[in-house]
């Protein structure tokens, strides 16, 4: 309480003007307060902060009144150096109320307390002078240029295309430039290519304004004239992506880029994401500051998305780091038809951010010129620390949810306030008015715009303009599309013996400093050396590290991810092995050669986002043979939408190859019903038009063919792989050097025991692990009578089935008067479903016999879940298999 007089005090360390030699005479007691009050603005201020467009915020924050610290009205002309952690030189306690309001309770909120990291919040705190600068007037008039862009396209489409659904951006048009803000500055800090993400509302403008589709393309597309030169089904207007190369503001080149995206709203970040680390590996040595990523999402669409938590996960997680992205909410007040009260419990919608300790601003549209300040923060921020930041943009929609709605049956209250609002470049144009632009030239620019979109519809819709199909890849000249036939044809993937023993003697190896755990240098290490001094055979996953390090040595990227792929689920793969002394990590396939980028990662646990972030890559960079192991095939189905919408029908949608791999392990092992089906049904109930490949291989020899046969074809198709678990390590599985040597991958596989085809009576179609476990059976004592008489053909490639094929292995059996389907999963589920119909109406046009089916009944869960149940149903399938003449099920 004792009053301290301090002289000379020096506060060069603390301000970055120098206000040193300052003579003050200082209360501990008072200082401790003020200090308090500040720390409260700090944390507290942005509830205070006016940044609804809308209505005024007259909320009472008590944290931010004088009596919760002690302080009275006699205090307010007492001198303080509270100010000192924001840069603030010493001042009466009223004077730093008032800097206090205005940095932090006028019309943006910060939130960068929450942070960890001391250097990063210091780096904040001296940049929010900056966000409330002049901006300069050149700045302003394209600011406005961009604004009157934007409402004259949404009034455009409104005017020509009456009651049609456009999702427009109207009441959020801040959107644009707070974008071409963050670009500018992002370019200059030498960032060369920009991915924007955005859902479908505002989808449009952007495509045209940001990413540089010519309005011409979208008008026709609007025309909507079918032509022949159209690939596929196509899509809505608003679900289309598009990539150009064009100039910022300051007139420097870069290329910016929207990746396709369906109406599931959030989804479309994990794929921006990875498009980003493909360009950075692809066109950049893996350089993240020279890719930027920012992605727009809607208020209850980020609160209420769990692919948005995922998303955040990966910020700073090795194999997904992209080197930080910045998030901007367009706060619509309003989700659907939802208030915001009905669609989070957090306070704000950006409270995810504090998961990673990621700065937000809550920013009031109206303030434009303050949003600029921020997105160039954000650019700075991003090129400094690598990590994401949040901008959370409270505007308005101007209609419902499409045009089409009513939003005063549900929203009157806010509809209201909304009725009368002017358009957001009007706002800014009574703004700039203030500040000496005139307001007739601000007329005439929109006007200018308004005439410009009149003439391109008209002269759009007087020639008839076909719907051009945009390829997002710049390579994409060097793929093709093709149909199912084109997809049977033969590639040749053998590799010589030398480059074998060479990609074979790499994989054994280890530096000598190396400690590899005891127990696996036998299993792995010792027994793969003997793989390939041909004492033993190949086994899956020798065979798979094969494919890989051949591909490798052949110049191929490859990038393999999911839940602990490293060692593999079941400790086949040990791509990756650790130091048994240090934990350091080995990963001896990636010195095949040095100048390819391999990543085998162990992901987060995570299926949706994963697969996403892997589709984005696959699609970026075809020459990667990208793959995603699920841990459990049906673990795919957490990322449902990303097979349904992006990996089997993008190409069809939005003219877009991908080679994503899924490696998926299935098979009835007694394990219950999660760590059995990867439920092949539902990839087969996908499959059309040349979509996918389906396939469940019995061959390490035919896993090895299949994965370099997909990167080896002038076309790129997702692979659906129905991958091992029982039995990896089935010596029936294992296939001889020779076999890696020579041929290719063989879409079905004739039964090689058959001695004299002649002697057949019956013929056993299947695919997968039945095939082994009946081939197996076939050969014990209580089968061995029937080892010549039956078949057992092995569909290893379902989809697209090579039917040409098929018919020839099975005429070569012209004794056989029954043909069975045999599967071990239920009735209604594996690829019997797919497959009667069409083999039915194949076999009718052959004449062959009719099928019949050997399996399981229907059942609601795809396996049992207790294994005495599951072997006793197991051995009366095969039993069955073997001497049944018709239909049978258990």
């Amino acid at each position: 309480t004792e009053q301290t007089t301090l002289e000379n005090l020096d506060y060069s360390n603390h301000f970055s003007t120098n206000f040193s030699k300052v003579n003050l005479q200082l209360d501990p007691t008072f200082e401790f307060k003020c200090f308090q009050l500040v720390s409260a603005y700090k944390t507290h201020g942005h509830l205070n902060a006016q940044t609804n467009p809308l209505i005024k915020n007259e909320r009472i924050v008590l944290e931010l009144q004088l009596q919760n610290y002690l302080l009275t009205s006699d205090d307010l002309q007492k001198t303080t150096v509270a100010g000192v952690t924001l840069d603030i030189p010493p001042m009466t306690l009223e004077n730093l109320i008032s800097k206090l309001e205005k940095l932090f309770c006028s019309s943006v909120g910060i939130e960068v307390e929450h942070l960890f990291n001391s250097e990063e919040k210091k780096w904040l705190y001296s940049e929010i002078e900056n966000i409330y600068k002049d901006v300069p007037r050149e700045t302003q008039l394209k600011i406005y240029h961009e604004l009157a862009r934007a409402d004259s396209l949404e009034k455009t489409i409104a005017t020509k295309y009456i009651g049609k659904k456009r999702f427009s951006i109207e009441g959020a048009d801040a959107q644009i430039p707070a974008c071409e803000s963050f670009i500018d500055e992002s370019v200059r800090l030498g960032v060369e290519e920009c991915n924007v993400g955005i859902a479908h509302r505002g989808r449009l403008n952007f495509l045209v304004h940001v990413v540089g589709k010519p309005l011409e393309n979208l008008f026709a597309e609007w025309e909507g004239l079918p032509h022949q030169n159209i690939h596929g089904e196509h899509d809505v207007k608003y679900h289309f992506g598009y990539e150009s190369e064009r100039l910022t503001r300051s007139g420097e080149k870069f290329r910016a880029f929207m990746p396709c995206n369906p109406s599931h709203l959030e989804y479309v970040s994990s794929v921006a994401m990875g498009d980003a680390r493909a360009r950075q590996d692809l066109y950049y040595k893996s350089n993240p500051k020279k890719v930027a990523c920012i992605v727009f999402h809607g208020d209850a669409a980020i609160s209420g998305q769990g692919i948005v938590f995922e998303n955040a996960q990966m910020m700073k997680l090795s194999g997904y780091e992209i080197g930080g992205m910045v998030h901007v909410v367009a706060n619509n007040q309003v989700g659907f038809t939802t208030d915001p009260r009905d669609s989070r419990t957090s306070f704000y919608c950006t409270d995810v951010a504090k998961v990673t300790n990621s700065p937000v601003f809550h920013v009031n549209a109206n303030d434009v010129d303050s949003l600029h300040n921020i997105m160039t923060l954000c650019a700075r921020y991003r090129e400094k620390f690598q990590k994401d930041i949040y901008v959370d943009l409270v505007c308005f929609r101007r209609f419902g949810h499409n045009e089409g709605d009513e939003p005063s049956f549900t929203q009157p209250l806010l509809y209201k306030l909304i009725k009368d609002l002017p358009a957001p470049y009007e706002n800014y144009a009574s703004y700039l008015s203030t500040r000496n632009f005139s307001e007739e030239e601000l007329k005439t620019i929109y006007q200018n715009y308004r005439s410009a979109m009149n003439a391109t519809f008209d002269k759009v819709k007087a020639d008839k303009f076909n719907i051009v199909q945009f390829r997002q890849l710049r390579e994409a000249g060097e793929l093709t599309f093709v149909d199912e036939k084109e997809m049977r044809l033969p590639v040749n993937t053998a590799v010589t013996l030398e480059n074998l023993k060479f990609c074979g003697k790499k994989i054994c190896e280890f530096p000598d400093t190396f400690h590899v755990n005891t127990k696996l240098s036998k299993i792995i290490v010792d027994e793969r050396k003997q793989m390939m001094d041909e004492k033993k055979q190949i086994d899956w996953g020798m065979a798979e590290l094969l494919a890989y390090g051949t591909l490798i040595q052949e110049g191929f990227q490859i990038r393999l991810t999911g839940e602990d792929v490293q060692r593999g689920t079941f400790a086949h793969r040990h791509v990756t092995l650790t130091d048994s002394e240090n934990g350091s990590k080995f990963t001896s396939v990636s010195q095949i050669n040095s100048s390819v980028k391999s990543e085998f990662v162990n992901s987060l646990l995570s299926e949706e986002a994963t697969m996403g972030f892997e589709y984005g890559y696959s699609v970026r960079n075809p020459k990667c043979l990208t793959l995603w192991e699920g841990q459990f095939g049906d673990f795919a189905n957490g990322a449902q939408v990303f097979i349904d919408q992006f990996i089997s029908a993008g190409e069809t949608k939005w003219f877009q190859q991908s080679g994503l791999v899924l490696l998926l392990p299935h098979g009835m092992e007694g394990q219950g019903a999660e760590h059995s089906s990867a439920r092949l049904e539902r990839f087969l109930q996908l499959c059309a038009q040349a979509n996918l490949q389906i396939c469940s291989v019995t061959l390490a020899s035919q896993l090895f063919h299949l994965l370099r046969r997909q990167v080896h074809r002038n076309f790129r198709k997702p692979l659906i792989l129905m991958t091992p678990k029982g039995f990896l390590r089935n010596p029936k599985v294992s296939a001889p050097l020779k076999q890696f040597q020579e041929g290719n991958f063989q879409e079905i596989l004739n039964d090689s025991r058959i001695q004299n085809p002649n002697t057949v009576e019956k013929i056993l179609l299947c695919t997968g692990k039945i095939a082994v476990d009946m081939t197996d059976a076939i050969e014990k004592d209580q089968y061995k009578n029937h080892a010549q008489k039956i078949a057992i053909v092995r569909l290893e490639q379902i989809y697209p089935l090579h039917e040409e094929k098929l018919e020839k292995i099975l005429k070569t059996f012209q004794n056989a008067k029954n043909i069975s389907w045999v599967q071990e999963e239920p009735k209604n589920t594996g690829a019997w479903p797919h497959l009667s119909s069409i083999l039915g109406e194949l076999f009718e046009k052959w004449g062959l016999p009719r099928i019949h089916y050997v399996g399981r009944s229907r059942r609601a869960s795809p396996a049992v879940g207790l294994e005495k149940i599951h072997i006793k149903e197991q051995e009366l399938l095969i039993q069955n298999a073997f001497e049944n003449k018709g239909f049978f099920e258990i």
